[in-house]
């Protein structure tokens, strides 16, 4: 085959794939035209993820023609949320907004756990969650004087970023686990009975007459004062564990075997909808902060775990949920 006909067959090609590609993209649009889709929450009504399947409910029909609802499925800490959909048709009828547990416990091995997390159609995040370390007001909110201190009691629901905290800075902590949201954890600080915690920069700003932020996981403009991990000398691995979890947190997931096509779409939809005035006003309202991630992006976030070794990932796991943690509450 001569050259000149070599170029008319990769540029028929190239043709054809676009069209097949245009081909499964309106296949994919008018699937969901009309069709009932589900958010799906692993909590009960009215928490943080409650509230974000909401808002995507309300915004979904608008980018893609078809009817949303929320179904909430408490239970094992969000492992029968993750369950289900993980059996679930591979349709991508059904979304998830994940919570950084997502990984941990598959990870971890943890009881009742019945999915692969890397198997999941990971379609982008819409809404991003700042993780901070909120110390009460009377004590030190730098590193170097909170190292000082002969004890720092973090309050925790179930024990997770503490740990990490503790390895990162050589902070004296002690988790005292079994507190409900942060409503409660802060509460307990105002109380005298917690020294700190880890919630979001949203909190750090609403309970600001109790509690200064230390440090956010990444820089806010929010709080433009407070400095992130990547400007503190935090010790590796635990720094880049921590934020690859972190980064996890909020990831809208569907079940593992949806096609390409529909993933793309799903995607594209989801980006829509951080583009959206109303959308943006709503969400400002409710102080979440609307940020688009590309699945490409959090790929790279969920590979590090994929290559951890199982004596790295028992060191973390001990980390995380043993090495740290005090007396329950």
């Amino acid at each position: 085959m001569n050259a000149y006909m070599t170029r008319i067959s990769l540029i028929l090609a190239g043709v054809a794939l676009f069209a097949a590609q245009a081909s499964a993209a309106d296949n994919a649009a008018d699937f969901f035209k009309g069709k009932r889709m589900t958010m799906l929450v692993q909590y009960s009504p009215g928490g943080t993820f409650d509230i974000r399947a909401r808002w995507m409910a309300r915004h979904l029909p608008g980018v893609t023609g078809a009817k949303a609802i929320v179904r909430n499925l408490p239970g094992g800490g969000g492992v029968a949320g993750y369950n289900r959909l993980f059996r679930l048709p591979p349709d991508g009828l059904t979304l998830l907004t994940a919570h950084t547990k997502l990984v941990a416990f598959d990870l971890f091995k943890q009881k009742g756990v019945k999915y692969d997390y890397d198997k999941f159609g990971y379609l982008g995040r819409v809404i991003r969650t700042n993780t901070a370390l909120l110390v009460r007001k009377d004590l030190p909110s730098d590193i170097e004087g909170l190292r000082k201190l002969n004890r720092i009691r973090i309050g925790a629901s179930s024990p997770f970023n503490e740990g990490m905290i503790a390895e990162m800075f050589d902070l004296p902590i002690t988790i005292v686990p079994g507190y409900g949201g942060s409503s409660e954890r802060m509460a307990a600080i105002a109380r005298g009975e917690l020294d700190a915690t880890t919630a979001a920069v949203s909190t750090g700003l609403r309970f600001k007459d109790r509690v200064n932020i230390a440090f956010a996981y990444a820089k806010d403009k929010r709080a433009p004062d407070v400095p992130s991990l990547a400007e503190l000398p935090a010790k590796e691995p635990w720094r880049s564990y921590a934020l690859s979890f972190t980064d996890i947190f909020g990831t809208v997931v569907t079940s593992p075997g949806v096609s390409e096509a529909r993933q793309k779409y799903l995607s594209a939809a989801l980006k829509k909808i951080t583009g959206l005035e109303k959308a943006q006003k709503e969400a400002a309202k409710m102080k979440l902060v609307v940020e688009w991630t590309s699945p490409e992006e959090l790929q790279k976030t969920l590979r590090p775990f994929l290559d951890l070794t199982a004596e790295t990932t028992k060191q973390l796991k001990h980390v995380i949920e043993r090495k740290y943690v005090g007396k329950l509450r």
